[in-house]
């Protein structure tokens, strides 16, 4: 069994025959048509940019998601009533003769009590220097563990987080891509906010259709 920490990014290509599409219509789709920010919305992405500029290079990792991460996905509030959002859970599949599995910081599924059907993660809360492992490679393998779990041809959505810089990714069959760098300590957040709102609207259509 090999958990998700100890996977890079060649070895989820390899190892699942996954192929990297660097112009891929879903992502675009995701990451078109941006919603504007209310006027409450705006003060609060103003006051979380200014912090994080203030102290990106020196927050550890548990103090850029408590004082950073956490209070962003509050706004967008991941929680409805045909989903929730999970922190620090345990995910675990077979595949073939083995098992892979491992903790993951964020992600939003179905469930009441605990997690069924995985739609959304944001993996790996790195800092911006001294980070360790391959945080696009951990949040691959753990998209590809949602993939076997769901058994459904519905795109996974994801996102890792390296300081200052998110990073959009999508997989869906085989194929998978990711975003270029979006900067939180510029007005790229209010990006990053929209995108993080878009993605409920995409999970709310993907459990109607189902």
């Amino acid at each position: 069994m090999k958990s998700f920490s100890k996977w890079t990014l060649a070895e989820v290509e390899d190892t699942f025959n996954l192929t990297l599409q660097k112009d891929y219509n879903l992502l675009n789709q995701w990451l078109d048509d941006t919603l504007a920010p209310t006027e409450a919305e705006n003060i609060l992405l103003t006051e979380l940019r200014e912090k994080l500029k203030d102290h990106v290079w020196d927050w550890n990792e548990w103090e850029l998601k408590g004082k950073f991460i956490f209070p962003l996905l509050l706004a967008v509030n991941f929680d409805a009533t045909d989903y929730q959002s999970f922190i620090e859970r345990e995910l675990e599949v077979a595949i073939e003769d083995d098992t892979i599995s491992g903790m993951v910081d964020f992600f939003v599924a179905n469930g009441k009590r605990y997690p069924k059907h995985p739609y959304f993660f944001i993996h790996e809360f790195k800092k911006e220097h001294d980070s360790s492992g391959d945080p696009f490679g951990q949040l691959l393998i753990t998209m590809v563990a949602a993939q076997k779990l769901n058994n459904d041809t519905n795109p996974i959505y994801g996102c890792y987080v390296m300081g200052r810089f998110w990073f959009f990714v999508i997989l869906a069959g085989k194929d998978y891509a990711s975003s270029l760098a979006y900067d939180a300590t510029k007005d790229e957040l209010k990006n990053i906010f929209s995108y993080l709102k878009k993605t409920k609207t995409i999970i709310a259509e993907i459990i109607a259709a189902r």
